[in-house]
């Protein structure tokens, strides 16, 4: 009866585990929204920039732009990307892209990046994120 008992309890453990996981990434009703700001530059905003996102990690999977799962690239009239159908986890964004300076040196194309982990904490609706990058 002992080993019934046990045996039991044991089973519902792991199946309160399982089904109280959540995993990060597609199969979801989310919607991340990404909006990104050059933070070198009085929190401009980067139009036309690139995103990338990292499911289940809250740091970057790599030092460059690969290993992720998924990017999206927003208009060049546009700072925000939307990555949806997500599910409620932890997720890494990075945002790479070009900004044009002017100083009194003159005008310049420069590279921004930069990146930041996001937990999702619904399963459903719009939610925002911010990604500062910088020169």
């Amino acid at each position: 009866m002992k080993l019934h008992i046990r045996l039991f309890v044991c089973c519902l453990g792991v199946f309160l585990t399982a089904s109280s996981c959540t995993k990060a990434g597609k199969g979801g009703n989310a919607t991340v929204v990404c909006s990104v700001w050059n933070t070198d530059n009085n929190s401009a905003p980067v139009n036309g920039v690139t995103v990338y996102v990292s499911y289940g990690q809250s740091t970057p999977p790599s030092a460059n732009t690969s290993g992720y799962d998924d990017h999206q690239v927003a208009t060049a009239t546009s700072n925000t990307v939307a990555f949806s159908g997500l599910q409620k986890g932890t997720y890494y964004f990075m945002a790479v892209g070009t900004q044009t300076v002017t100083s009194t040196q003159g005008t310049a194309t420069v590279q921004v990046s930069g990146g930041a982990p996001y937990s999702l904490m619904h399963g459903s609706g719009i939610n925002n994120a911010t990604i500062g990058v910088t020169y």
